[in-house]
Order: C-alpha cells, then sequence, then structure tokens
C-alpha cells in the first residue's frame, strides 16, 4: 500500500507539478509546526526558554538558507541561463541544501546555552542537544522534554549535562545504540519509570558543517559500544 501511494505521488507530481508541490510543501510544514507544538507544550517549564531559543535560532538558521539559495540562484539566472524554471530549482535545490549542511546561528546557541549552565571543563566532552522520546506503543515515540548541554566521556560511561536535566548512559542501561545521520545518534535504555525516556537522540552541535561532526559521532559510538558490562 505504502510503494503504490508513493507510485502514485510520483505521477502526479510529473502530471501537477506545481499544485502537488504546494500541497506536499503545505503538509510538511503543518507536520513540523505540530510537532515544536507539542513538544514545547510537553517541555518541562525549567526547559521552555532554551527551547524557545533554539527554535527562534532555527528560524534564523532557516531565513539565512534562503536568502543563500535565493542569491546563488540568481547568479546561475545572470552569469549562465536565463530560465525561469532552472532559477526555481537552483533556488530550491540550494536552500535545501544550505539548510541541511549549512548551521549559521551554531555559535550564538552555544553562548546562549553556556549562560544557563556552568561551561565547566572535561577532558573530552561535546556540545550536543539531547532529546528525550518514551515509545508509543506501534505508533512511533512521544517527545518528553528537549534539553542542550555538554555530553562528557568520563572513564566507562557517557554523561550528559544539560540546562535542567543530566543523563547517565553505561552497559547497564543501554539496550541499542545506533547511526542516525553524520551528527546523530540514538540510544535505547532500560528504565524502571513509566514517566522517564526510553530512547534519547544525541545530536552533535559542534560544527558549522553537521557532517563535519561524523568523527565525533564514531568516537562517541565507539566509546559507548566498547565499553566493558
Amino acid at each position: 500500500m505504502i510503494e503504490l501511494t508513493s507510485v502514485l505521488l510520483i505521477l502526479l507530481l510529473f502530471v501537477f507539478p506545481l499544485p502537488i508541490f504546494a500541497a506536499s510543501l503545505g503538509l510538511f510544514t503543518t507536520r513540523i509546526i505540530y510537532n515544536k507544538y507539542e513538544s514545547f507544550r510537553i517541555q518541562p517549564a525549567e526547559g521552555k526558554k532554551s527551547m524557545i531559543a533554539g527554535t527562534v535560532l532555527f528560524l534564523i538558521n532557516a531565513i539565512c538558507s534562503i536568502l543563500l539559495g535565493a542569491a546563488l540562484a540568481f547568479a546561475v539566472q545572470y552569469f549562465i541561463l536565463d530560465n525561469f524554471y532552472l532559477f526555481i530549482f537552483n533556488f530550491l535545490f540550494c536552500s535545501a541544501i544550505s539548510l541541511r549542511w549549512f548551521d549559521f546561528t551554531h555559535n550564538l546557541y552555544r553562548q546562549f546555552i553556556f549562560k544557563l549552565i556552568p561551561n565547566k571543563a572535561f577532558a573530552t566532552s561535546y556540545f550536543v542537544n539531547c532529546q528525550g522520546f518514551r515509545k508509543r506503543g506501534g505508533f512511533g515515540l512521544t517527545p518528553v522534554y528537549t534539553d542542550a548541554g555538554t555530553l562528557n566521556l568520563e572513564e566507562n560511561r557517557l554523561v550528559f549535562k544539560g540546562v535542567f536535566r543530566e543523563e547517565t548512559f553505561t552497559p547497564s542501561n543501554v539496550i541499542h545504540i545506533e547511526k542516525q545521520s553524520f551528527e546523530k545518534i540514538k540510544i535505547h535504555s532500560k528504565q524502571n519509570d513509566l514517566k522517564k525516556p526510553e530512547v534519547f537522540l544525541i545530536t552533535l552541535k559542534e560544527k558549522f558543517y553537521p557532517f563535519e561532526s561524523r568523527q565525533d559521532r564514531d568516537k562517541i559510538f565507539e566509546q559507548l559500544r566498547s565499553q566493558p558490562a
């Protein structure tokens, strides 16, 4: 059923490109806004300030990406080929690439978070986002909180110290760990308390280019995976 729906959407995209693209963009935007609203509604009061800052800086980053995409599209139109459809394609493509691979506001975000928490020195630490989720039966994950701070490699464990939460990951409480992207790691943990998150998404926020975090991601991954039980 999913494959048939995908094929149908692709065919409709070729037949009615603009209406289907507009509808898809609208649905995608609505989903993002709804997820942000749900996360903010559930977010603990002490973490709302950092979450608002992260959302505002994400919007600023999106605006910068759109401006960069427009500038590159105009450059191609002016210097290479004056074609409307090529301009639209270049604008969308460059904006999407910029939004995914450029983080214009990562230093501002780090400075804001470190004003809320002490910037302690550790032998090896990384600035990260930590999102906690609970399993929702067969319907995916429910957000519990979003925090930001440092992920510290301390001997045989990983310790996250954020604005309002601390989480410790050791072989005794980690069920499974997986790589999600160049800068993301998902950790499945054991929890006895039904109100505590079971799944954690760790996102490295160290670099301007997220793909440059791959080496750090691998180091964190190996640190946890190779810990003795």
